[in-house]
């Protein structure tokens, strides 16, 4: 909740709403409801997609399905890759990995969704 506070506190910014500055801000989440919501927010102050400052970011190899489906909508959306000594790194992505614990069982969310792409795209399974 802080965190989307946070977000719709940016784009509500009176210089982003009267279009005198960008929003300047990277989405830099797993969470597909917070990025719904800076969806819903940009579409309601028609923040445009690529020119409106705001971009979406995660982490290499976790919610790809995400970022994916921003980067096909036409949004600005980046992978990251953390690099560095393996002693640093791997505190950091053990970290990340506690912090979405539940995205972890998103693999299997991620493995329905393309299931079902490939049964549409050959035809199997109605629509």
């Amino acid at each position: 909740e802080c965190y989307d506070a946070g977000v719709e506190s940016v784009l509500n910014r009176k210089h982003v709403q009267d279009g005198t500055s960008k929003a300047n801000l990277l989405i830099a989440s797993h969470n597909q409801k917070s990025i719904e919501l800076t969806i819903d927010l940009m579409n309601e102050k028609k923040i445009d997609r690529v020119e409106g400052g705001v971009a979406f970011g995660q982490l290499l190899g976790m919610a790809d399905y995400l970022s994916f489906s921003l980067g096909n909508a036409g949004f600005q959306a980046y992978k990251y890759l953390p690099y560095g000594p393996f002693y640093e790194v791997l505190p950091y992505l053990v970290r990340r990995a506690q912090e979405n614990s539940g995205l972890l069982s998103g693999g299997a969310y991620e493995r329905t969704l393309i299931f079902t792409e490939l049964k549409r795209r050959v035809g199997i399974g109605g629509k």
